[in-house]
């Protein structure tokens, strides 16, 4: 990474790890986007100045996960290695495909009970052709068995048991593997209960991660703790960075003050621009 104007390496060059926590907020998710994009910007026009190529998140952080819509992120983000700009496009797209029109305008069926609101064939369409734009069928596994830098899970709801559910782009030792699609592990994230119909995995049923697990930090924190440091448990010392950007206020837990200066001052400078753009959108 190239060096800053005052001539100090970039934090984001020394050795840690890097983890990204993406929170659920329906079609809010686009701020969350927006903030992503400022910080990766900045990195690149810094590697611009000195002909280095251009970085993705998935170059940056060494785990990302996401809930509910920041689960869809993640995945666009950390399974599908989108860079951002491409990710914005196709969350757009796909909010507008899904949220645009309501199944109902009633929450409660004639029996009381809870019904989807939104078509869940929509949402499945759109992230099927989201899927079919990056090159990759609807049917290739979330955790195909290749060995990636970036880590990517997200959080789902098991209907049974009412637990959360970690699905993984990767193996993990003493942890059971659930074989779900990256279609299917994108709808298991996303599927509010008041939104659309809880989604299938073999023979179980999983909704919305966000309804345990909204802001998902203490599940990245807990996970990372389990993949690096299992004897230990003691993750500190390992972790450079833990960026965490919801749909208001994102925060930042950084081990560098040089780290905490970068980030935090990118953050204050686009959060009026990034709730414009919010408003703007949901608007539409």
């Amino acid at each position: 990474m190239p060096a800053q104007r005052n001539d100090e390496l970039n934090p984001l060059d020394s050795t840690g790890l890097c983890l990204l926590s993406l929170d659920g907020g329906g079609v809010r998710g686009l701020s969350t986007l927006y903030i992503l994009k400022s910080i990766m910007d900045r990195l690149n026009n810094e590697r611009k100045t000195t002909g280095l190529p251009l970085i993705k998140p998935c170059d940056i952080f060494d785990l990302i996960e996401g809930t509910s819509t920041g689960g869809l992120i993640a995945i666009m983000l950390g399974r599908l290695e989108m860079d951002v700009d491409e990710c914005i496009a196709a969350y757009t797209k796909l909010a507008e495909a899904v949220f645009s029109q309501k199944k109902s305008r009633l929450p409660f069926n004639l029996k009381g009970k809870v019904k989807a609101q939104f078509d869940s064939s929509k949402l499945e369409k759109a992230i099927r052709e989201t899927l079919e734009g990056s090159g990759i069928s609807e049917n290739d596994l979330f955790n195909d068995g290749n060995v990636r830098g970036c880590r990517t899970f997200v959080c789902t709801v098991d209907q049974t048991t009412k637990s959360i559910v970690r699905l993984r782009s990767y193996a993990l030792s003493d942890e059971p593997n659930i074989p779900a699609s990256i279609c299917q592990a994108a709808l298991a994230t996303s599927a509010a209960t008041t939104f659309f119909e809880p989604v299938r995995i073999g023979n179980r049923k999983f909704a919305d991660g966000g309804l345990g697990a909204n802001n998902p930090v203490d599940e990245v924190e807990g996970e990372a703790a389990n993949i690096w440091c299992s004897e230990t448990a003691d993750l500190k010392p390992l972790v450079k960075c833990f960026l965490s950007i919801g749909t208001s206020n994102p925060s930042i837990k950084a081990f560098e003050e040089s780290l905490i200066k970068f980030l935090s001052q990118t953050v204050v400078d686009i959060a009026t621009e990034t709730e414009e753009t919010e408003k703007r959108f949901i608007a539409k």
